[in-house]
């Protein structure tokens, strides 16, 4: 088989490999020196089939999966699609996310990464939640896409924990609860910088909207001081002012710094206000309303 460089294998077993929390050692080892690994994830060699053969075995791929996703990084509509996608689902805009997604057909879908696949079945989770209020259909479609590559006590990958996430926020059953905690203790110990932060601070904000919501103020504090230093690692503001008022209340409800728990929820409510998020501001005053904390 001819190793056409330009098919950018590399690239594809970079991402196969990250998304499965391997380091290029973890990778190489017993195979190959970790320069030719380095080589052919820069796309500067190709592998020969034997040596991308041993590769695909160490990373739980077949060789046709890897060959079609490198061809599919050739084709620039993909790519575009791929790119267009990702900048909307950022941006939260579920209707230029859908008008993508209608131009990516069953043919082409299949032949993707089962964590690309994943991706698509994501925002069409989120589409089907806030866009048509279909919970059920959301849910099922989220489990099923886990289930494509989840397998019980192993690693979590990035869509995994994402969908996990997703999962949590719509089914609060002790089984989601136990995936998400897995999930968050699998990132928590890799090495830091294969750590993926924006997954753990999403999986933290699911695991702090439990614990709020089961009233367990230990667990919160816990959650939300982790949370805060997570999404101020990552710039993630539109997180910051849930954590704070967490940690806040949580504070106050655990009569640890009555005074302290107030001024926080105070200066979550203010920065919420700062960075615009008024939805999250209507929140966080009704959190307070709630618990009769006058916060004026």
């Amino acid at each position: 088989m001819n190793m056409n460089i330009d098919f950018k294998l590399g690239s594809v077993i970079r991402e196969i490999r990250e998304d499965k929390g391997y380091s290029q050692s973890d990778l190489c080892k017993g195979i190959c020196h970790i320069n030719t690994i380095r080589n052919i994830e820069t796309n500067t060699t190709s592998p020969s089939f034997e040596l991308l053969r041993a590769i695909a075995g160490r990373l739980g791929e077949s060789i046709d999966v890897i060959i079609r996703n490198a061809e599919l990084k050739r084709d620039a509509l993909y790519v575009q699609q791929k790119t267009q996608l990702k900048k909307y689902a950022e941006a939260y805009d579920l209707d230029a996310c859908e008008s993508v997604l209608s131009l990516i057909d069953d043919e082409l879908y299949s032949k993707l990464l089962a964590s690309e696949q994943q991706f698509i079945d994501r925002i069409r989770v989120v589409i089907f939640l806030h866009t048509y209020n279909d919970v059920e259909k959301a849910y099922a479609l989220a489990e099923k896409s886990l289930n494509k590559t989840f397998k019980k006590d192993a690693y979590f990958t990035r869509e995994e924990c994402l969908l996990i996430n997703l999962m949590l926020s719509m089914k609060q059953s002790s089984k989601n609860i136990e995936l998400a905690k897995k999930a968050l203790k699998w990132i928590k110990k890799k090495d830091s910088y294969l750590q993926d932060v924006y997954a753990f601070v999403l999986l933290i904000n699911g695991l702090v909207m439990l614990s709020y919501i089961q009233e367990n103020w230990f667990e919160l504090l816990e959650y939300a001081t982790m949370g805060e230093k997570a999404a101020l690692k990552l710039d993630k503001s539109r997180f910051i002012p849930n954590f704070i008022f967490m940690q806040g209340l949580s504070t106050y409800k655990l009569m640890i710094d009555q005074n302290f728990g107030i001024s926080e929820m105070k200066r979550a409510i203010e920065y919420a206000l700062l960075i615009r998020q008024l939805d999250n501001y209507q929140d966080l005053c009704e959190y307070a309303k709630k618990h009769n904390i006058d916060l004026a």
